[in-house]
């Protein structure tokens, strides 16, 4: 279902995927078109306040919410698209379009053994905005633990994350949580027709040169450089894997009245990490 090949990956400074049109335009219309509105973002903050939310704000729907299960259940568009995203071919997807990059990614399990569980959603509670102290500890003792680590298949999962943001939202410098395999974003948003100020999306490459999986997965600013700024446009997708120098993050929102709307979409692991 999607419109990529091995041809869109830019290599450097980490293997990604930044392209318009990413998703066949009648698929991406009819999305568009069952894209849930401003009520029931707000009906979703009213159930579960900002517990699990990647906008700040609330305005998030996951896979095991009401809200998502009706939205599935009313909206061929959106079901057909969940049941691509949640099934092995989106995994195969991902093997294929970064073949080339898979064995110099610092990847630590099996990735052709592993297998995706369509039944298993992950909760809300579970997520994290910023890396916890235990993520870190975690980091540092799978380091110095690498040459023990078992590299054999783990048990898959998929999140197809709807997401509206409005004034404020911003993220610093980041890879996404390191049981991810990979990450998708699309965009919904036409930033310069709907006056859209801030909000871009931006790609970064640490400035030292160092083994992959020695690379820290929250760099400081001052440590990075900024490669790539993106303007918010319908369809344009980003794909990437979730190495430990996938570094990227959002300017500040600076419109308090204009939505920035986007899907978060990725593979992860059953497993505290996969890097």
């Amino acid at each position: 279902m999607l419109r990529v090949s091995k041809a869109d990956v830019v290599a450097e400074p980490f293997p990604h995927v930044a392209k318009e049109g990413i998703l066949p335009v009648e698929v991406f219309d009819a999305l568009r078109a069952d894209f849930p509105d401003q009520g029931i973002f707000e009906g979703q903050r009213d159930t579960h306040g900002k517990t699990g939310s990647r906008t700040g704000s609330g305005f998030d729907l996951y896979r095991g919410d009401d809200a998502y299960r009706r939205l599935v259940s009313q909206s061929e568009a959106w079901r057909e698209f969940d049941a691509y995203i949640n099934s092995e071919r989106f995994t195969d997807t991902f093997r294929d379009v970064f073949a080339d990059h898979l064995d110099s990614m610092g990847l630590r399990i099996d990735l052709a053994g592993s297998r995706v569980e369509g039944a298993y959603h992950e909760p809300r509670e579970l997520l994290n905005e910023t890396a916890t102290a235990g993520d870190r500890l975690m980091s540092a003792g799978l380091k110095v633990l690498d040459r023990f680590r078992d590299s054999g298949p783990v048990p898959l999962f998929t999140r197809l994350d709807i997401h509206r943001s409005f004034g404020g939202y911003q993220k610093p410098p980041h890879c996404d949580r390191p049981n991810r395999l990979c990450s998708l974003i699309i965009y919904f948003t036409d930033a310069d027709a709907a006056g859209l100020e801030g909000g871009e999306l931006l790609l970064f490459k640490h400035r030292q040169d160092k083994p992959v999986n020695q690379y820290e997965r929250h760099p400081s600013g001052d440590n990075v450089t900024e490669i790539a700024r993106l303007k918010t446009k319908p369809n344009l997708g980003v794909f990437f894997p979730c190495q430990n120098n996938s570094y990227h993050g959002v300017t500040e929102v600076l419109s308090n009245s204009v939505a920035r709307d986007f899907l978060y979409i990725n593979i992860s692991g059953r497993s505290r990490s996969l890097w």
